[in-house]
């Protein structure tokens, strides 16, 4: 279980042949082609336009995909009310694992494109239709509300119309400004209101020589002119709003109803996506290799196990080249490919989450698993919770069986429900019940006496911290710097043995108080000294003492590890309430009722409960191996070995004959 070693084929080539050579390696499945140094007489090839309309067409795809997703929720809400005939295409549901497809058969999907590309522009125009009558129902909306004022008014609006003796005005007012409207009789004119609801069209006539007496009187009601002049009453523009609306409607379900019978494509679509999205990286691949007039020279990582392999098959080759393969180079940048058993493995992306290790560095994976599942269990804490996790998740992965590096999450659930059955059983807490009720062994109950608790939570992230600065010794050593690794380590096991050996003293002798004494002592002589490794001069005694404010620092960080006491008493004081609730009301209610009751409670309380936990045991274990595991020893920021053939999405290639490496960026 650690990182592999990587090493570098150097290849070169007849240009003609580039293509073949690029899509053999894509069929071995081992190799990340990557950018080389620039060569004399040798130049890049810019297929940059190519790569570019790859990636047009890729947003064409994903576009399909994404349309035929957003319209089934309609879809399947017409189909309720009867308005469409729409039967769902039955997907690949959740936790899904990539299906597989044969190499021979992911390269006849070429010939598929252009009916594909077809259909999505029919898709696309559909979609476009469909905006169109929504801005069009829009329209039509606004109208209503511009006629809501006339509703009650039965002329046409062309009939208001300036005679050669008066100014006839017909506009909205809000309801509670007509009585100011009063004063237009004063001033010689007369008015009509058609009543609304919170605004009313109102028509006034007034003579020429009048009309500027009003316009004051305009102003102070906020009179809005109406700008309709249909040869119609206000009744027969809302009676077409209505008919056109429906109209529209139709229109739109009849296209909802098209949009979704391109969800039977959907899988060609991902085929031809994950095509595609291959062809970019091939595309990138070529993009990064130096040519000639006649020549190609590549560069590509591979693990060392496939080395062998990949040599064979490119010398038995019928393609005129010439290679080498080589360990790598000081100073090069070599990506990561982690080589972990299936326990270890989906942890990985736990710690891919953070960053992914550096070439070279000690694999953190086998700790983070191990103190993951550990922490895991003690943060839920309850054998019938873990019960729940266990079943649920192993179900899954026996009905799915997914591959290495997929359905990681599920796997770690899995894992985490055997941890919690296991912590469970040592606080005696089954669903929140006690085990002594049942008159069964436990270790100790964390809600009767919460402090073994706290001190176990104590003593794992004491010991999480100290393989942390375990690790770093070793990688520092493995640098050539012995002393500071031992140093840096070695002051910290001697402070904390040192602490507890005075603790202890009065429970073992006197005379553990003065070892404990010398051991602390001797910590901190440790820790000055490794505060002095790098430094010059005078730095070398203001880094000896500046290391002792870690001191504070590492009880910050072993305070940390409090909250895995808090979330494991969380979860059992959560489902203690649950039951309880479901006691009280059982004795509240008559006896069926009340054991329906308790049923309801139970299932939503604890399902709550182990969810919500689940969720807050995974984030903050995840939080715990980041700061406080990582923080003592690693480096990370490596780049994640991507051979050609991970970038796909929804499908994986399997051939029987060739073994696939991939990526590890589940």
């Amino acid at each position: 279980m650690a990182l592999s070693n990587m090493q570098k084929l150097l290849l070169i080539g007849n240009v003609a042949e580039r293509n073949t050579l690029i899509k053999k390696l894509h069929r071995l499945g081992c190799a990340e082609v990557v950018a080389t140094q620039k060569i004399d007489k040798m130049n890049s090839v810019d297929i940059q336009q190519d790569i570019d309309e790859n990636k047009v067409k890729l947003a064409k795809l994903e576009f399909c995909l994404q349309t035929v997703k957003e319209y089934k929720v309609t879809a399947k809400k017409l189909v309720k009310e009867h308005k469409i005939d729409y039967t769902p295409v039955k997907g690949r549901g959740m936790f899904a694992v990539k299906p597989i497809i044969t190499y021979d058969n992911f390269e006849d999907l070429k010939n598929t494109q252009a009916d594909i590309f077809s259909q999505i522009e029919e898709l696309k125009a559909c979609k476009d239709e469909i905006i169109s009558l929504k801005a069009e129902k829009q329209k039509q909306n606004t109208m209503l509300e511009s006629m809501a004022p006339y509703k009650n008014m039965g002329i046409a609006f062309s009939r208001f119309k300036d005679t050669k003796t008066a100014n006839v005005m017909l506009g909205e007012v809000k309801n509670e400004k007509l009585p100011i409207l009063e004063s237009i009789r004063e001033k010689g004119g007369e008015y009509e209101v058609f009543n609304g609801n919170a605004v009313s069209g109102v028509a006034i006539i007034i003579p020429k020589e009048k009309r500027e007496d009003i316009q004051e009187i305009l102003t102070q009601v906020e009179f809005a002119v109406c700008s309709v002049n249909e040869d119609k009453t206000a009744s027969h523009i809302i009676e077409e709003c209505y008919s056109n609306i429906d109209n529209i409607e139709k229109q739109s379900d009849r296209l909802v109803e098209k949009i979704m019978t391109f969800e039977s494509i959907s899988e060609d679509v991902k085929k031809l996506y994950d095509y595609i999205t291959l062809e970019v990286a091939k595309a990138q691949s070529r993009n990064n290799t130096q040519v000639t007039q006649a020549t190609y020279y590549l560069e590509a990582w591979l693990p060392q196990s496939e080395a062998q392999r990949v040599e064979k098959e490119l010398a038995d080759s019928p393609l005129s080249l010439a290679f080498m393969i080589r360990d790598p180079l000081e100073g090069e940048e070599v990506p990561t490919f982690a080589v972990n058993n299936g326990i270890v493995a989906p942890y990985e992306s736990v710690t891919n989450m953070y960053s992914a290790p550096f070439y070279k560095e000690i694999d953190p994976n086998p700790g983070v698993a191990f103190f993951f599942f550990l922490m895991f269990g003690m943060m839920l804490s309850d054998a019938g919770y873990g019960l729940l996790l266990t079943l649920g998740a192993g179900l899954i992965l026996a009905i799915r069986k997914p591959p290495k590096g997929q359905l990681n999450l599920v796997k770690i659930i899995f894992m985490g429900g055997i941890s919690t059955i296991i912590w469970g059983f040592l606080f005696g807490s089954y669903f929140g019940l006690s085990a002594s009720s049942f008159g069964m062994w436990y270790w100790f109950n964390p809600i009767e006496d919460p402090m073994p608790l706290l001190v176990v939570c104590l003593a794992i992230g004491l010991i999480q911290m100290f393989v942390g600065m375990a690790i770093n010794m070793v990688a520092l050593i493995r640098k050539g710097e012995k002393l500071w690794g031992i140093s840096s380590a070695f002051s910290w096991y001697f402070l904390a043995l040192g602490i507890g050996g005075i603790y202890l003293a009065s429970k073992v002798g006197s005379w553990m108080k003065y070892v404990g004494i010398v051991l602390l002592a001797a910590g901190i002589i440790l820790l000055m000294l490794s505060g002095t490794f790098g430094k010059k001069g005078a730095k070398k005694i203001s880094g000896a003492f500046s290391s002792l404010y870690g001191i504070i620092n590492f009880f910050s960080d072993l305070m940390s590890y409090t909250r895995i006491f808090g979330l494991g008493l969380a979860t059992g004081v959560i489902a203690m309430v649950f039951n309880e609730i479901a006691k009280i009301m059982y004795g509240m209610l008559p006896k069926v009722l009340g054991v329906v009751a308790v049923i309801a409670i139970c299932i939503i309380g604890h399902t709550f409960n182990v969810a919500i936990n689940a969720l807050g045991a995974y984030v903050h274990n995840s939080r715990l191996q980041f700061v406080e595991y990582f923080g003592k020893f690693y480096t990370g920021g490596g780049e994640l070995f991507a051979p050609l053939g991970s970038q796909m999405k929804y499908y994986s290639i399997g051939t029987p004959e060739v073994k696939k490496v991939k990526s590890k960026k589940a």
